[in-house]
């Protein structure tokens, strides 16, 4: 990506930054500094770092900026999913001790990810010196879907599972949209946060609507590949109430074994037992979130013999306890 022209706000934004800066950004005073040794008002960033919560409920983090030390922080990460864009560089960073690393270099092209925190978990980023960061994080808390009226079966999914990451080429607009979101625009100071606010949804938006695009894998699935997951999916859909077999999946769909995990990871990005789970938690969310059932009705529908088992399978996969999917 070509650096910002000089006359770019990004540029006039352009400052030392310390951890206190960012702490009081954050306004979180779990918000730690691991390494280097350094006191609270020494420079560790140089550049424009904004980190803001923003009235739709969605929080937004934009950087352009170079990591002065080896900089190692943590922070307890509250339940959400973050979507994010690098428009260059890339991050170290892990929740709960598991390590995901976005981009390779400094000069990596531009990629989207996402990244579901459906538990507190503690969360770390490790910083390179000298390195430029460039990139937009969006923050949409557990529930804000629901409050969108946007939580269809079609879209929950996508929400599901802990530590769960996804990444992707961004589309021409959603790079649009980051750059608008790092970049704003200085000549329309009066309305520049209703303006973040546009486009910060946008983003979202960009970003549902790319997520529900097939997999290219998927789109090229033949017909004959298509009846048989169509068959599978049939065979899983009647027979939710009982124990679950592979092969016996597999059968019904004329079908190896192997076969039919590979066509369910091509079409559905998971394995078939996961798949399978996954239709009966949503089953049993419906369920609750209608009062018809109980937890422990919900449960055993699910599969679970153990009312505690489901509920920490839920919350993983939700972010929130099946009691409070049964109040809403």
């Amino acid at each position: 990506m070509a650096s910002p022209p000089q006359d770019d706000p990004m540029n006039e934004a352009a400052k030392a930054i310390s951890f206190q800066d960012i702490r009081h950004q954050n306004r979180t005073d779990n918000f730690k500094l691991v390494a280097p040794v350094i006191q609270p008002g020494d420079t560790v960033l140089h550049g424009r770092y904004c980190s803001m919560a923003l009235r739709s409920g969605l929080r937004f983090h934009a950087t352009d900026i170079v990591d002065m030390h080896d900089l190692v922080t943590q922070a307890q990460a509250e339940p959400g999913l973050t979507i994010g864009l690098f428009l260059q560089g890339g991050a170290s960073v892990s929740l709960g001790g598991k390590p995901f690393a976005f981009g390779e270099g400094g000069d990596s092209q531009p990629h989207a990810f996402s990244l579901n925190c459906a538990e507190t978990d503690l969360f770390e980023r490790r910083g390179k010196r000298g390195r430029r960061v460039c990139k937009v994080n969006i923050n949409l808390p557990p529930d804000w879907l629901d409050r969108q009226e946007l939580a269809a079966d079609d879209v929950r999914p996508l929400f599901c599972g802990h530590r769960a990451v996804r990444t992707w080429s961004p589309s021409p607009r959603h790079l649009e949209l980051a750059r608008g979101l790092l970049y704003p625009d200085p000549a329309m100071p009066f309305i520049h946060s209703l303006h973040q606010e546009s486009l910060a949804l946008e983003f979202v938006a960009e970003t549902l609507r790319q997520w529900d695009q097939k997999p290219e894998a998927a789109q090229r699935l033949g017909g004959r590949d298509l009846a048989r997951l169509r068959r599978a999916c049939d065979y899983l859909d009647a027979h939710q109430d009982s124990r679950l077999h592979v092969d016996d999946v597999a059968r019904e769909a004329g079908m190896s074994i192997s076969g039919l995990q590979r066509l369910f990871h091509a079409a559905h990005g998971a394995s078939v037992l996961e798949f399978a789970r996954t239709r009966r938690l949503l089953r049993a969310r419906e369920a609750l979130e209608q009062g018809s059932i109980s937890v422990t009705e919900a449960a055993l529908n699910a599969g679970y013999t153990s009312s505690a088992n489901f509920a920490t399978a839920f919350k993983r996969q939700f972010g929130i306890s099946p009691k409070d999917a049964r109040r809403r």
